[in-house]
């Protein structure tokens, strides 16, 4: 295998490897997604690179960090996995064969298309388990019967696998897939997370979730969801809840980069915004498809059919919010990440109930501003997203015009520079004459409001509109 064919000569970092375990005459594989993604042609530069090693990885892995200027992790010390880290975050893992030989380590692995190594001194394959002809035929098969238990997470990671390499699961994977279903509870909810948000990376996180609920993994996975199947929703809305909220994921995935015509001048600040990391290493832009999938998560619970036949679903936002927040909390995401998708959901309906206002008033838009916090650039977003999917194809245009005009409201005044008080606290309580208190607060957040809808502009006024 010549190293052209596999489109090594462009990922730099390899290349940096490969030259550095030459000079020291050091055996060593490629394997997993890196070796699968060459043979098809996709090897991206910030790709996680797994590398084996006949023994002694953790000894290896030091002397390739030191060699190139990078730092040393002692991933698993009892089973020889060691992790180098660059300067630009990239990393790669070095392990110790898992397995007497090569051979049966590739073996054990999950499917037959990761199951290909790289030997990287002489560019020759091994490929015990037919990865090369599956890749040929676009197809995901388990590298042994024993795959899927021995790692049920795996039943997973095959539906991620074919919905983002654009493959079928060979059927007897598939079978072995459902069976699978039953044992996820023997997943940590850490690595259920980890596997899930990059499932929803997908080309289309729709079909990705559809595919779950087809092999029985949905269910035991997000047990909220089966309850949206089948709920049907009074017009405009043209869909059920769980179709729709899968258009939404979609609709989600169609604009996550942003690029909104109607949008453009708040684009840098958008990009900003849904890029930030919170904590656990996750930007809000990858937390948005949570809030799809849970936005009406509370429907189910709250329907109602009123004398008239219309089905309604008052207060739905609200346990729609405290189950996404449930949702979050059993994955194990951040605080921070939770209360963004928990106040995204919570706040989701804001936007639409202005939009459908004869008029939307400065004091409306502070309001809204003032509980959403900073999920407001979410809210905003999202309910176009939410609104595209609500009504058939070229219908709701009106519609849709008045809400974009809510929403670049909404960001303006987001987005601006925030004025500052016009009294502290402590001047409250001293024209007052009070102590401290709850209801300084609530003064606080009313004299905000004055001043955001042009009530007050000088603290003599605002001392006025205290007293008064």
């Amino acid at each position: 295998m010549r190293r052209e064919t596999l489109n090594l000569f462009d990922h730099d970092l390899l290349e940096k490897i490969i030259s550095v375990w030459r000079a020291q005459g050091q055996e060593a594989y490629l394997v997993g997604g890196a070796v699968r993604d060459a043979l098809l042609g996709r090897l991206a530069f910030d790709a996680d690179l797994d590398l084996l090693v006949p023994r002694d990885a953790l000894t290896v892995a030091r002397r390739l960090a030191d060699a190139l200027g990078a730092a040393f992790y002692p991933v698993d010390a009892v089973r020889g996995v060691g992790r180098v880290v660059f300067a630009d975050r990239r990393y790669l893992d070095i392990a110790d064969f898992r397995a007497p030989t090569l051979a049966e380590d590739l073996r054990d692995r999950d499917f037959t298309i990761n199951a290909i190594a790289l030997n990287l001194n002489d560019f020759s394959l091994v490929d015990p388990t037919g990865g090369q002809e599956d890749l040929r035929r676009r197809i995901v098969r388990v590298a042994s019967d024993l795959a899927i238990q021995n790692d049920p997470l795996r039943a997973v990671r095959g539906v991620r696998l074919a919905q983002t390499l654009d493959f079928q699961i060979e059927a007897e994977t598939g079978a072995l897939i459902s069976a699978g279903a039953a044992e996820l509870h023997r997943v940590s909810a850490e690595r259920m997370r980890d596997e899930l948000q990059k499932l929803l990376g997908a080309p289309s996180p729709a079909a990705a979730m559809e595919m779950l609920r087809h092999y029985g993994l949905l269910a035991e996975i997000l047990p909220e969801t089966p309850a949206m199947v089948g709920v049907r929703q009074s017009p405009p809305h043209h869909l059920p809840v769980w179709e729709h909220s899968l258009r939404v994921m979609d609709n989600w995935r169609a604009i996550a980069a942003l690029d909104v015509p109607e949008l453009a001048e708040f684009q840098p600040r958008l990009t900003e915004y849904f890029q930030a990391e919170l904590p656990g290493v996750l930007t809000r832009a990858a937390l948005m498809p949570w809030v799809a999938l849970l936005h009406d998560a509370g429907k189910p619970q709250t329907q109602s059919v009123d004398d008239k036949g219309r089905i309604r679903f008052f207060g739905h936002e609200k346990v729609s919010a405290k189950l996404a927040g449930t949702v979050m909390h059993r994955f194990r995401f951040s605080e921070r990440a939770t209360k963004f998708v928990a106040g995204t959901v919570r706040h989701h309906m804001r936007p639409l109930l202005l939009a459908n206002e004869p008029a939307v008033s400065a004091r409306a838009i502070h309001r809204l501003l003032a509980a959403a916090g900073d999920t407001v650039p979410a809210v905003a977003v999202f309910s176009l997203c939410d609104h595209r999917a609500t009504y058939p194809a070229r219908q709701g245009e009106a519609q849709f015009s008045r809400l974009l005009a809510v929403v670049r409201r909404l960001l303006a005044a987001y987005f601006a520079p925030k004025p500052a008080r016009l009294l502290s606290g402590a001047e409250v309580m001293a024209a007052l004459g009070v102590s401290e208190s709850p209801k300084i607060g609530e003064w606080l957040r009313r004299l905000d409001e004055a001043q955001a809808v042009g009530e007050i502009t000088t603290k003599d006024e605002a001392l006025a509109f205290l007293k008064k």
